[in-house]
């Protein structure tokens, strides 16, 4: 039996001839809900902060997509229960199987490759309703990356953290528009079915993330700036 079947449809979007199956979106929120709810557990906070930053981390990058670049009505993740479901369904996994979670041996690989997944899911979904709304290409590129990256900048902001989307780092950002460029020419340029060009995406994002971290393989800072930044790096 498929456990997606009992959610809730999501809510009517414009005709468009660019349409992915729900369970894109579905899937994106519950894993980053669970990888949210726990770092919030690992940081020590009570159970509605835990459910506090499963919330942010899961569906804050499609808050933002539908409240800054969409814009048709409210948020899509208050116009269907199926979200708020799954991230308690998420969060309440964490409280009652956490403590055994983190004994995992292989625990960072699983974080990783589960943030990895979501990253490529959530940037193919932001693209998907971008061009259903009719948006120019570069404007579909720019919504999927913010659909991807979004949740974890207003995640470190509510953590009270500098947002690693500014930091340098195992090319979380630059994979998620690497993701979204080749996703629109798969589907625009080389006219691809559209659920063979999500599936290409997530599996592209998703190797190359975690090569990334396999083989350390990070973003610098501008090297010409470098008495300035390390100047701020020697401030208490």
């Amino acid at each position: 039996m498929n456990p997606l079947a009992a959610l809730p449809p999501l809510p009517h979007l414009p005709a468009a001839p660019f349409s992915l199956p729900p369970y894109f979106d579905y899937g994106a929120t519950f894993l980053w809900a669970l990888s949210g709810a726990l770092l919030g557990a690992r940081k020590g906070y009570a159970i509605p902060g835990i459910l506090a930053v499963a919330f942010v981390s899961s569906v804050g990058g499609g808050v933002l997509r539908d409240g800054l670049f969409l814009q048709n009505g409210p948020p899509l993740v208050l116009r269907s229960s199926g979200y708020l479901l799954l991230i308690a369904l998420a969060t309440l996994l964490i409280l009652i199987a956490g403590a055994r979670v983190q004994r995992l041996r292989h625990l960072p690989q699983i974080l990783a490759l589960v943030d990895a997944i979501g990253l490529g899911a959530y940037a193919v979904v932001g693209m998907n309703l971008a061009l259903a709304a009719g948006l120019s290409l570069p404007a579909v590129v720019l919504v999927g990356v913010v659909n991807a990256v979004g949740g974890g900048i207003l995640r470190d902001m509510l953590m009270r953290r500098e947002p690693s989307m500014f930091l340098p780092g195992t090319l979380e950002e630059s994979l998620a528009l690497l993701g979204c460029l080749l996703f629109v020419a798969l589907v625009k340029g080389l006219a691809i079915n559209q659920l063979l060009g999500a599936w290409i995406t997530i599996a592209v994002i998703t190797v190359l993330r975690l090569l990334a971290i396999r083989y350390g393989i990070r973003s610098q800072p501008l090297p010409g700036f470098r008495e300035y930044w390390e100047r701020e790096e020697r401030q208490p």
